[in-house]
């Protein structure tokens, strides 16, 4: 692929600065540098916080950051809608990577990974388990065999011995017969602290 095809691919940049800058000339200097990779090719949008108000209105990222964060979170760079830099002006490598990066297909993966730790684990490619079972890729498991066949009736923690629901008469003490009572409807509460 040449370089013309590289830049065609290129996602697009929006970097919103603050108006007026805590410091000039870090702030010119990194509009040249903008200014050369837009020279480029480059998607890069640029919006100061005077001059373009509006953008800072109705970019809702933006809007929340600045709402939660204050002032002092700017600059801002966007791909797409997804905040990558804020707080400090991105360097042009940033800015490059950014923009190849933007343009391959984000990897799925699942929200429980995701939440039990950076990055998460990939989405499996077919389902297993209980959704397949639910899309008819999978039959359902046999029941083991063995076992009590308890029917309707319910295991309240140790306090069903098989004879149904625990009576508040049968001795047992602790949370299993508390529970026992309580499911039971009789309303007879438990003399038990458990």
């Amino acid at each position: 692929m040449s370089d013309a095809d590289d830049l065609g691919q290129l996602a697009a940049l929006d970097i919103f600065l603050p108006s007026p800058p805590p410091d000039a000339d870090i702030q010119e200097a990194f509009l040249d540098e903008a200014a050369a990779l837009a020279l480029e090719g480059h998607p890069i949008t640029v919006y100061l916080q005077d001059e373009d108000a509006w953008a800072f209105e109705e970019c809702e990222p933006v809007r929340a950051l600045l709402d939660s964060a204050g002032e002092s979170a700017l600059p801002v760079t966007l791909l797409g809608l997804d905040i990558v830099v804020s707080a400090m002006y991105p360097t042009t490598e940033q800015m490059r990577r950014f923009a190849r990066a933007g343009t391959e297909a984000p990897e799925r993966s699942s929200a429980a990974a995701s939440a039990c730790g950076p990055g998460g684990a990939p989405m499996p490619r077919e389902a297993g388990g209980f959704a397949a079972q639910l899309m008819g890729a999978a039959p359902a498991p046999a029941r083991p065999a063995g076992g009590p066949d308890i029917g309707a009736r319910r295991n309240l923690m140790g306090g069903d011995i098989g004879d149904g629901l625990p009576s508040t008469g049968t001795g047992t003490s602790g949370a299993g017969a508390g529970a026992g009572t309580a499911a039971s409807g009789a309303g007879v509460a438990s003399t038990s602290a458990g």
